[in-house]
C-alpha cells in the first residue's frame, strides 16, 4: 500500500477509482450517499447512486458479500465501492473494513490494475487512523489510499 496525501481526485482516470460507502438503498432506488468521497462522487456523476443501488438490490439479501464491487465506468474510469459501514447513519465498522481490505488484495492484489482508495472509515466514518491503519497495511503497493490534505 502507497500512502498518498492530497485530493484522490487528482488520481482519477489513472486506474480503478474506489469510494467508502454504505449499503443503504432509498425508495427511489439510489443509494445514500451524503458525506465525503461519496457525496463528492455523486455530485460530480448524477446516476451513480442509482446504478450503484441496482448492483446492490441485485445482492438482496445484504449480508456483506458486496462488500467490493463495481459500480460502474464514469468518463472511461471504472468506479467500484469499498464498504466501511452497515448504515449511513453509524459509526463505520472494523470488522467490515478488515473484510473489505481482504476483498480489495484478493481481487487486486496479484495484478498491475491501480487502485485509488480513500482512508476508510476516517473523517465522516468516526474511527481513528491508528484503528484503521494496521488492517489496510497489508495491502500491495498497486493500492494507494488517499488521506486529504
Amino acid at each position: 500500500m502507497i500512502l498518498e496525501r492530497g485530493n484522490m481526485w487528482d488520481a482519477f482516470g489513472q486506474g480503478i477509482f474506489m469510494i467508502t460507502t454504505n449499503p443503504i438503498v432509498r425508495k427511489d432506488g439510489a443509494v445514500v450517499m451524503g458525506r465525503g468521497i461519496a457525496l463528492e462522487a455523486k455530485t460530480r456523476f448524477p446516476t451513480l447512486p442509482f446504478d450503484f443501488g441496482d448492483k446492490l438490490k441485485a445482492l438482496i439479501p445484504y449480508h456483506g458479500d458486496g462488500a467490493v464491487g463495481w459500480i460502474g465506468d464514469y468518463e472511461n474510469t471504472p468506479i467500484w465501492w469499498f464498504m466501511v459501514k452497515d448504515h449511513w447513519a453509524n459509526k463505520a465498522s472494523l470488522d467490515i473494513i478488515t473484510y473489505s481490505t481482504n476483498l480489495v488484495d484478493v481481487l487486486f492484489g496479484d495484478t498491475d490494475s491501480r487502485v485509488d482508495l480513500n482512508f476508510p472509515g476516517i473523517g465522516n466514518g468516526g474511527l481513528a487512523r491508528e484503528e484503521v491503519l494496521p488492517i489496510i497495511q497489508q495491502l500491495p503497493d498497486n493500492i494507494h489510499i488517499w488521506e486529504y490534505a
